[in-house]
C-alpha cells in the first residue's frame, strides 16, 4: 500500500502542523452506516471544530483506490486508506497494523503536539493497541452501533441471559456464542481507549453489565443536528405539495431511513394498511434506499398509496418534512435515532417506538408519541395495533398533533441542537488532555 502524495509534500504540511499543538484525528469507514448516522454525525461535528483550536483530519477506512492518500478540505484534512485487495485470514488484523504505520507518515513528528484518535467504531482492541504503540495519543471512542445490540434488536433482556450462561451453553447456540463474544470484545477495547461516549444512556446500561466495564471513564453525549428550520407559511406548503402532485387534503405519513428489517418497514405498512380503511385520503411516504422488492410484496393491494422514493438529498427530505402530517419512527432498535430529531426539528409531529435511544428522545405526550417493541415467541415485533391507534389519533386531531410538533421542537432546541454538542465535545477534548 502506498501513499499518493510525496514526500516533500508531506514536509510542507509537516511545516503547516507545527504551529497548532492540538490535532484531532476522526475515523470513519466507507459503510452504509457511514453514509447515514456515523456519516451524519461527522458531518456535524466538522463545523463544530471550525474556528477552535483542534486541527482537524477525517480518516476514511476502507476507501475507494489503490494508494493511501491526503487531500485538503475546506477547513479540514482528509487522509484515505484502502483495504488492501489481497484476502487472507489475517487481513483485518494486518490492515489495522498497517494504518497505524501510514498514519505515522501522515502525522508529523512533534514532541510538543498533543494528539487525540477519534474512533467510531467498535470491535477492534488489536487497532487501539497499534495507535498506542506508534503515536504519544489520547484515544476516545463513540459508540454508534455495536453489533450485538442491533443482532438482538435492542432486546435487553435477552443479552442479559446470554451474558449469565456458561461456555458450555453458549457452544450450543451459534448466534448466542456470537453474541457474547462480540459483546466482550467491545469491553475489552473500551478498557483499551481513554475514554468512551455513548450517544445515548441506554448504551451505557448495557454496558454496565460487564463486571470489568470501566465506568469511570465513560460519559454521555447526544448526538445533535445544526438548526436549519425555516417556518413555511400555508400557501408555500400547497405550492410544495403540488410539487410532488400530492394533493391538499391528502394526510401525509412520512417515514425516512434504511429499508432495512431493523427499521420496522413491515410494520409501518401493516399498520397503514389498517389506516386507510377509516382514512382513504391518507398517503405513505417511505424514503431511503434499500431492498425494494420485499417492501413491494409487503404492500400488495395498497400500491397505489404507498410511494418509494429512494434516498433523497437533504433539501427534498426536509421539503418533505415540511409538508407530511406526521413522522413514524418505527425502528425495532436504534442506537439513537438521527431521523427522529431531525423531524422533531422541522416541528413534525412523530411517533416513535419505545426502543434504544428513540425512547430517551421523544417525551410520551409531550413531544412525541411511543409505541411499545414487544418480544413474541422469540422474535421482536412492533406493536402495530398501538402504532395504528397513535396514528388515528393524530390523523383525527390535527391541533394536538400540532402542539406534538411545536413541543418536539422545543425539546430538539434544548436538547439537540449543535450548539448543545459543540460545548461538549470541546470540554471532552479538552479534558482528556488534563
Amino acid at each position: 500500500m502506498q501513499k499518493r502524495i510525496s514526500r516533500n509534500r508531506i514536509t510542507t504540511n509537516e511545516n503547516s502542523y507545527s504551529m497548532k499543538k492540538k490535532r484531532l484525528y476522526v475515523f470513519n469507514g466507507t459503510s452504509r452506516a457511514a453514509n447515514y448516522g456515523i456519516g451524519t454525525y461527522i458531518d456535524q461535528l466538522i463545523p463544530v471544530l471550525k474556528d477552535s483550536e483542534w486541527e482537524l483530519c477525517i480518516v476514511y477506512l476502507y476507501a475507494q483506490g489503490t494508494e493511501a492518500e491526503m487531500i485538503e478540505k475546506k477547513g479540514y484534512k482528509q487522509i484515505n486508506i484502502p483495504y488492501p485487495a489481497t484476502q487472507t485470514k489475517n487481513a483485518p488484523r494486518y490492515y489495522s497494523r498497517n494504518i497505524a504505520y501510514l498514519l505515522k507518515e501522515f502525522i508529523p513528528e512533534d514532541k510538543g503536539a498533543d494528539i487525540i484518535f477519534h474512533l467510531n467504531f467498535m470491535s477492534n482492541e488489536y487497532f487501539v493497541k497499534c495507535l498506542k504503540k506508534h503515536f504519544r495519543c489520547k484515544i476516545i471512542l463513540i459508540s454508534h452501533y455495536t453489533n450485538w445490540s442491533f443482532s438482538l434488536f435492542g432486546d435487553y433482556i435477552r443479552l442479559k441471559k446470554i451474558l449469565k450462561k456458561t461456555k458450555n451453553e453458549l457452544n450450543k447456540d451459534v448466534f448466542e456464542k456470537t453474541i457474547a463474544k462480540n459483546f466482550e470484545e467491545d469491553i475489552r477495547m473500551i478498557n483499551q481507549v481513554d475514554r468512551l461516549v455513548c450517544v445515548a444512556e441506554h448504551t451505557w446500561k448495557e454496558f454496565k453489565i460487564a463486571k470489568n466495564f470501566p465506568s469511570g471513564k465513560t460519559e454521555i453525549i447526544n448526538n445533535a443536528l445544526k438548526d436549519i428550520y425555516i417556518p413555511l407559511p400555508e400557501k408555500k406548503k400547497t405550492d410544495l405539495r403540488k410539487k410532488y402532485c400530492i394533493p391538499e387534503n391528502t394526510k401525509l405519513i412520512l417515514f425516512a431511513g434504511r429499508l432495512d428489517e431493523v427499521k420496522g418497514v413491515a410494520f409501518l405498512i401493516r399498520t397503514f394498511k389498517k389506516i386507510i380503511t377509516d382514512f382513504p385520503d391518507s398517503r405513505l411516504i417511505v424514503i431511503g434506499e434499500g431492498s425494494f422488492e420485499t417492501w413491494l410484496k409487503e404492500s400488495a393491494d395498497c400500491w397505489s398509496k404507498i410511494t418509494f422514493t429512494g434516498r433523497l438529498d437533504k433539501k427534498k427530505l426536509y421539503e418533505f418534512y415540511r409538508i407530511a402530517d406526521m413522522g413514524v419512527v418505527c425502528s425495532l432498535h436504534e442506537e439513537f435515532g438521527f431521523v427522529a430529531i431531525e423531524m422533531m426539528m422541522h416541528a413534525l409531529p412523530v411517533i416513535v417506538t419505545r426502543t434504544g435511544g428513540l425512547d430517551e428522545i421523544v417525551e410520551e405526550n409531550v413531544s412525541g408519541l411511543k409505541v411499545p417493541v414487544r418480544t413474541i415467541k422469540g422474535k421482536r415485533q412492533v406493536d402495530v395495533k398501538c402504532l395504528s391507534e397513535k396514528m388515528k389519533l393524530l390523523l383525527n386531531n390535527p391541533v394536538y398533533a400540532g402542539e406534538l410538533g411545536k413541543h418536539g421542537r422545543k425539546r430538539f432546541l434544548d436538547k439537540y441542537e449543535i450548539s448543545v454538542f459543540k460545548e461538549k465535545m470541546l470540554i471532552l477534548y479538552n479534558n482528556i488532555l488534563i
